[in-house]
């Protein structure tokens, strides 16, 4: 019998809750990604969404490394480290966004700042290949969470989509 991992039962519970959401029309689920990492022996889930009629997307990304499967199925530890999943929200949105960078800043250290940190990043298309349309960048939120979560932490899951629902509405409003 198969015993599932930490990573694979946060997995369940965050695609379920992202599908119900976009089963109730409140976001649309555009990409969903499990990959195995070979090399390093890592998992990854991505799953993107949308809100309707907006550009902004929100990727929600859980990883767990070789470590956290040792420490799990093994009880291997390294310095006190809990075995755990990575958790990070990105927020895809318009260039021409960044310029309420400050007050995105404010809002997610009222709301987000106690259990993650931000970094906001700002690209460019400087050259383009022939025949290729110019693009127009992005300027990409990630909030990464200070600390791994696991099964204790399945009950904030549903809290914690709301939370992206409501910060995806806010930058959808700031003008």
């Amino acid at each position: 019998m198969f015993d599932p991992t930490i990573y694979d039962n946060l997995k369940v519970v965050f695609e379920g809750a992202l599908y119900d959401l976009d089963h109730d029309q409140r976001l649309r689920v555009s990409g969903r990604e499990d990959l195995v990492d070979l090399a390093t022996m890592s998992r990854t889930f991505r799953m993107q969404v949308r809100k309707p009629d907006s550009e902004i997307q929100a990727t929600v990304l859980l990883q767990s490394g070789l470590l956290d499967f040792a420490g799990e199925l093994r009880r291997v530890r390294l310095a006190d480290q809990l075995p755990g999943c990575v958790l990070e929200l990105h927020f895809d949105l318009p260039p021409e966004k960044a310029a309420h960078a400050a007050v995105y800043e404010n809002y997610l250290e009222e709301v987000w700042g106690e259990v993650a940190q931000s970094r906001h990043e700002l690209s460019t298309v400087l050259m383009t290949q022939p025949g290729e349309e110019a693009g127009r960048g992005g300027y990409r939120i990630t909030l990464m969470f200070r600390a791994k979560i696991d099964e204790d932490n399945i009950h904030d899951i549903e809290p914690l989509l709301q939370h992206l629902v409501a910060t995806m509405e806010f930058f959808d409003e700031s003008e």
